[in-house]
């Protein structure tokens, strides 16, 4: 229930027998309360909730991880064992598939190189087995068993030589080094190696991503694996926009229990995607259907979130305000918040909850 402020102010004052005149030799406020002025409470605009308990369903919440979906993610690895020569892209940069990503001395591309040569010479000299017994065969001097042969030898070191060159190939050549490139478009997230680093084949490079979806990776607790379905509706909350509820649906869940988490792994797709994502940043997924409780449920300009917790004012007086640590502050679907901790008939600041803490912050001793 939402009251007018000129009702709880006048309600206060009859409760305590009017106003008391302003005394300014007066004790000093405890820690964590403030007192506004008839003009601060104006300016303010200040509305109030009686605090009583309802039936809630607490959703979910799970803490989650923005990223880019995992076929889209590319973890670029050494083809080769060898030396660093160049890194060629930095984290944040756009790659284009097919660019160089770093590029790395190796032994294996001499070798590579060499069998190509051999191949080449094997090619050579079996075409010209073929073609002077093709040139017998005319004659009557060979049989045609022999040329059959030639030909089978030569088609062989034809396939040898084409595996040759697919091999230097796949090494992408730039003089003595071998280049790694970027099998698709995208963002470089990391690099993990720098000049001069001795790697071996397989070693991880660069990762990329494609930026332009993101998801919310996030587990859930074995307990609770009925509220998970696929396509199903859900909420996400971001550390970085705070007061925001971003829609969402999960797109896959894990077909396995992680017996060290002893939960399974989903992955949550954004509907809506605010300007400023980033991969990496922390999330949380709101999942409706959890447990039924008891809980004070407020509008959500009444409950600030303070470090890893939350609070809201309680008043005390016309003008008087207390900080009110609050627990198990949870988003619900209708965009109030639900929170543990505040007795039934307690008056709650709402609209101007912002206005409290901030000036309480401001007179709070450094």
């Amino acid at each position: 229930m939402t009251l007018r402020p000129t009702f709880v102010l006048c309600s206060l004052l009859a409760a305590c027998g009017g106003a008391p005149e302003a005394d300014e030799s007066g004790p000093a406020l405890p820690a964590g309360t403030v007192e506004f002025t008839p003009a601060q409470l104006t300016q303010a605009q200040l509305t109030f909730d009686t605090v009583r308990l309802v039936p809630t369903d607490i959703p979910l919440s799970l803490p989650g991880t923005l990223d880019t979906p995992d076929p889209a993610t590319a973890h670029v690895g050494s083809v080769v064992s060898g030396r660093v020569d160049a890194v060629l892209v930095l984290p944040g940069e756009r790659v284009r598939a097919g660019q160089p990503l770093v590029k790395i001395h190796s032994h294996e591309l001499a070798t590579a190189r060499r069998d190509l040569a051999a191949a080449n010479g094997a090619v050579v000299a079996a075409k010209a087995a073929l073609d002077r017994s093709t040139r017998l065969l005319a004659a009557g001097a060979v049989a045609r068993e022999e040329v059959e042969q030639r030909e089978a030898a030569y088609q062989a070191a034809e396939g040898e030589r084409v595996r040759a060159a697919e091999i230097v190939e796949h090494l992408h050549p730039d003089g003595e080094d071998v280049t790694i490139i970027a099998p698709r478009s995208g963002v470089v997230f990391s690099v993990t190696v720098q000049l001069g680093e001795a790697v071996l084949e397989g070693a991880p490079l660069v990762e990329l991503g494609d930026d332009a979806s993101l998801w919310v990776t996030a587990w859930v607790p074995e307990a609770s694996l009925g509220l998970v379905g696929t396509a199903r509706a859900v909420r996400v909350t971001l550390a970085a926009f705070p007061g925001d509820t971003l829609p969402a649906r999960i797109v896959r869940s894990g077909g396995r229990l992680d017996a060290t988490r002893r939960a399974v792994d989903i992955r949550v797709a954004l509907e809506r995607r605010p300007a400023g994502l980033r991969p990496g940043m922390f999330a949380t997924v709101h999942l409706d259907g959890g447990q039924r409780v008891q809980r004070a449920v407020l509008a959500a300009e009444a409950v600030q979130r303070v470090g890893d917790g939350a609070e809201v004012y309680v008043v005390d007086a016309p003008n008087r305000f207390r900080r009110f640590p609050v627990r198990e502050a949870v988003l619900l679907a209708d965009g109030r918040v639900a929170v543990l901790g505040l007795e039934p008939g307690m008056v709650v600041v709402s609209r101007g909850a912002y206005q409290i803490r901030s000036t309480l912050d401001a007179e709070a001793p450094e």
